[in-house]
């Protein structure tokens, strides 16, 4: 009888085979498995402050709209609760927040004041107020304004400040006359002389003289003219009556000579009076004068 051997070498050849499907990862099992994607993000508010002027400088001692702040929601969810604060300069007298605008109707303005709360700022609306108020008499130089805005939503907080200056201006504009001290004979000439002029510190801008000439007999009056001086422009054209002046630089002057005669055989005491006036005009007892004549 033969002895039968076993031959197990298969069996070995498939075990070692399955090793090494195991370790290469082959074999149909797990492999690398692939993170979840991340969450989609939260809609949330954010808040934006912007100020804007009414122009390039402002007359002191004129009440006025001396700025704008605009609060607007950029963001994608509305803010629930927005506290607004808005402040100036102590050169700024009788400061307030005068009037509010919403470009949007799921936004009410709130109560005005300095310091304001705005209920549901709805994404894309934006509010506008309006700063007005005096600034000091005398002023010359830069007077601020600030405003800032935040909110906090659930864990959100957004928030946005913003600071503008303008600049404030001051003059002295002045008037004199110079014209007959004793009566005009019948038919006679005369002839009244208008000097305004400007002692600064700055600019006055948007002048106004105003002249008035009474008289039982009225004379004609013959070719006006002008004369500036200090770096002041004479009107485009000239008037007995009224005539504005765009700019009068500090140390500027403009002198009017108007002259006047009687038709033969008439005369008559004369009053003449003059005007100017400017916004900045930091003393107004020399903005008028008159003359008699007997």
């Amino acid at each position: 009888m033969k002895n039968i051997v076993a031959r197990p070498l298969p069996l070995l050849a498939g075990l070692g085979a399955a090793l090494v499907l195991s370790a290469c990862g082959g074999g149909g099992g797990g492999g690398d498995t692939t993170p979840p994607p991340p969450p989609p993000p939260v809609d949330t508010p954010e808040l934006m402050v912007t100020m804007g002027l009414p122009g390039p400088d402002v007359p002191s001692g004129y009440a006025q709209t001396v700025a704008t702040v605009k609060v607007s929601n950029v963001g994608k969810a509305a803010a629930a609760s927005t506290d607004v604060s808005i402040s100036a300069d102590a050169l700024l007298e009788r400061f307030q927040v005068s009037a509010c605008s919403s470009d949007s109707l799921a936004t009410a303005c709130p109560s005005l004041g300095s310091r304001m709360t705005i209920s549901n700022l709805a994404p894309g609306a934006s509010l506008t107020f309006d700063v007005s108020g005096t600034v000091k008499l005398g002023t010359s130089g830069s007077v601020n304004v600030a405003a800032e805005a935040s909110t906090n939503t659930g864990t959100n907080l957004s928030s946005s400040k913003q600071s503008v200056g303008f600049k404030a201006y001051t003059n002295d504009v002045s008037i004199k006359l110079d014209g007959p001290t004793a009566s005009v004979p019948a038919g006679g000439s005369f002839q009244y002389v208008v000097t305004v002029a400007n002692s600064g510190p700055d600019a006055a801008k948007r002048v106004t003289l105003t002249l008035n000439q009474i008289s039982s007999k009225t004379p004609v009056l013959g070719a006006m003219t002008c004369v500036a001086a200090g770096g002041a422009e004479c009107p485009s054209s000239l008037n007995d009556k009224s005539m504005g002046v765009l700019l009068l630089p500090k140390d500027g002057s403009l002198v009017f000579t108007l002259p006047y005669t009687f038709n033969p055989g008439e005369t008559a005491g004369l009053i003449f009076a003059g005007k100017v006036e400017a916004r900045g005009d930091a003393d107004t007892r020399n903005d008028s004068a008159s003359l008699i004549t007997p």
